[in-house]
Formats: C-alpha cells, sequence, structure tokens
C-alpha cells in the first residue's frame, strides 16, 4: 500500500448536528453533500443565483399525519 494520501479539493464547510452534537465528517463527506444539496437545489425553479449559505432543519414530528403531496405547507 502506498503511503501518499489523495489530496481533494475543499470548496465548502459542511457541519451535521443532531441532537445539540455535532457529527464528525470528513472532507469527502462533506465536499459530497454540498453538492447533493447544492445539485438539488439548483432543480427548484425560484432559485437563481448560487447559494453562499444553506441551512436545512429536520425535527420529527411526535404524530404522524397525512398531507397532499402536491401542495406547500
Amino acid at each position: 500500500m502506498s503511503s501518499k494520501h489523495r489530496v481533494l479539493k475543499k470548496n465548502f464547510e459542511t457541519e451535521i448536528w443532531v441532537n445539540n452534537r455535532q457529527v464528525p465528517l470528513n472532507h469527502f463527506v462533506q465536499e459530497t453533500l454540498a453538492n447533493m444539496v447544492i445539485g438539488f437545489l439548483k432543480t427548484l425553479k425560484e432559485q437563481e443565483e448560487s447559494p453562499k449559505n444553506i441551512e436545512i432543519k429536520i425535527k420529527k414530528l411526535a404524530k404522524s399525519m397525512e398531507v397532499d403531496a402536491h401542495t406547500y405547507p
């Protein structure tokens, strides 16, 4: 095995917090997650410019509820 490591280009600072605790992410996972989210956002009609900061919050509901999948909240 080679002792050389592959050098990656870092473009994003990506964090995930679960129950107020930060989940450690290596550079590869940070870049991959950031690029996935940005790629998804580019498909949305109202997104006009490249985002500089993105926040995503996900909260588990106490009880599941039925919603119409084709309407916004």
